[in-house]
């Protein structure tokens, strides 16, 4: 994918850093804790559907700021075969 994969990467990691704001500031610090811990045991759990997501730092990333909604992204992306497809 190269350049293109990179670019999109850090599209995606500034989005989640976007909602992260947003959503700290609408919610305090709690609920986006339980929000982060829950999107990461699904990021885990999601290959179970035959999603499979690649876990590099990236996902991890985006699963940290975003959340469910980050772990969202990364099944569409991954389903639509544009990035974080696992090997």
């Amino acid at each position: 994918m190269g350049i293109f994969g990179f670019v999109l990467n850090v599209v995606l990691l500034i989005l989640a850093a976007i909602l992260f704001i947003g959503i700290y500031h609408a919610w305090g610090p709690v609920p986006l804790l339980v929000n982060t811990v829950i999107a990461l045991v699904a990021l885990k759990l999601v290959s179970w559907l035959g999603i499979k997501i690649e876990v590099n730092i990236w996902s991890i990333l985006i699963c940290l700021i975003g959340g469910i909604p980050g772990l969202l992204v990364l099944m569409f992306l991954s389903i639509t075969g544009l990035g974080f497809r696992g090997r």
